[in-house]
This record gives C-alpha cells, sequence and structure tokens, in this order.
C-alpha cells in the first residue's frame, strides 16, 4: 500500500468449469486476486442464470447459528462489478456447454 492508503489491484479468471442441469447455475470459476503483489485464489465464484440474464455470485458458506448462507468473499464494488463483466464475457463467449 502506498503512502496515500490506496493498493495495486489486478485479477485474473483461472478457470471456468461450464455447469448444466443445476438449477441456475451455468459456471463455477475460480480467479486469482493481486493485492500490492500477494496473491489470493478464490474458488466457488458462480455464474447464474436470471430470466434473461447472468450474474455473478462470490463463494458462499451457511452461518451455523441461522442456516443462512452468506458471501464468504465481500469485495469493493468496482472489483467485484469487473470480475463480473470479465465472466460474463467468457461465459457468453464460450456458449452452451456440452
Amino acid at each position: 500500500m502506498d503512502a496515500a492508503g490506496t493498493a495495486t489491484v489486478t485479477f485474473t479468471v483461472t478457470d471456468v468449469e461450464r455447469v448444466e442441469g443445476v438449477g441456475r447455475l451455468a459456471a463455477l470459476s475460480a480467479i486469482e486476486i493481486e493485492l500490492d503483489g500477494v496473491a489470493l485464489t478464490v474458488r466457488g465464484v458462480r455464474v447464474l442464470r436470471q430470466k434473461n440474464r447472468i450474474t455473478t455470485e462470490a463463494p458462499r458458506y451457511r452461518d451455523p447459528r441461522t442456516g443462512h448462507w452468506l458471501p464468504a468473499l465481500i469485495l469493493p464494488d468496482e472489483l467485484g462489478r469487473a470480475i463480473a463483466r470479465e465472466l460474463h464475457r467468457i461465459v457468453l463467449r464460450e456458449g452452451p456447454a456440452g
């Protein structure tokens, strides 16, 4: 992090696995997020079918107290949108699985 409190963040989609016949799930993906030279691998990013569009969700876990599914990773909006755009581009470019 520099003196102004900003960090260099980049991401790479490292894997996209198309999924058919599992409800709304269209694909599972893995990404690598690099924060000032430190790489983190995130697996289980979901691409979902939503009527006439697709959406992207971070990996989730079930809260043991409430039973609700919650995001396992919360990203800044700008980074989350950039990752979603790239995943959607890849999924739509590849077309249907099979």
